[in-house]
């Protein structure tokens, strides 16, 4: 199933000197950033990021998080100033490409990326247009509250599915039941997993400095 295109209000950007388009940067910026690490279905405005095997890989994640890191740097001089941002430090930190833990958190920051493109052409609100940095200034965003936001979105959104296959196993018979119990199983081992992650998350916390505002 193709993306669906979604009601999109063009944003301009200035670049030497010159007016362009967010929806013309998009095509830009993947064929500099992303096709040299992704050769095949470059170009996130057309790649239809509802089917699985087109999740961002950690290759392009890392893309993206050294052009953020550079930007997040105080004293550099980039397009978007970034230094700023409500505790930088921690996510300066997650981003080090240089941490001790960098793969997995590039594993993490590449989870995410996915699930902010819903902000993109996935949705019939399409603010993003599926622009790498654009999604992940969100990802930033949700993670200046937390650094811990992803993995407790993850553990948050099994839980809700097990609630509600637990709700319908409740109402269903037959063969369906069958299935709904599959679906249970499967459920519960994604848990399984998703607490992991969340635990390994807080065990590996002493690299990410506190933050210094916490979000709701």
């Amino acid at each position: 199933m193709a993306a669906k295109s979604g009601n999109y209000h063009d944003i301009y950007l200035v670049r030497d000197g010159k007016y362009i388009t967010l929806k013309s940067d998009v095509v830009a910026f993947c064929e500099k950033y992303i096709k040299p690490v992704h050769p095949r279905n470059w170009d996130w405005s057309k790649r239809d990021f509802e089917n699985p095997k087109n999740d961002p890989t950690i290759e392009e994640a890392r893309v993206i998080r050294d052009l953020v890191y550079k930007d997040l740097k105080k004293n550099v001089a980039t397009q978007i100033d970034l230094s700023t941002v409500v505790n930088a430090n921690a996510i300066l930190a997650f981003l080090n490409p240089k941490g001790k833990n960098e793969e997995f958190n590039m594993q993490q920051f590449a989870y995410a990326l996915k699930v902010e493109l819903e902000h993109g052409k996935l949705k019939d609100t399409n603010v993003t247009n599926n622009h790498p940095f654009l999604t992940a200034m969100i990802v930033l965003a949700h993670m200046s509250e937390t650094v811990t936001y992803y993995e407790r979105l993850k553990v948050m959104e099994t839980e809700g599915e097990i609630f509600e296959i637990t709700r319908k196993i409740q109402k269903t018979r037959g063969k369906a039941k069958e299935e709904l119990y599959k679906q249970l199983a499967d459920a519960e081992l994604s848990l399984v997993d998703a607490r992991k992650e969340l635990a390994h998350r807080l065990d590996i916390m002493d690299e990410i400095p506190v933050l210094e505002e916490v979000g709701d």
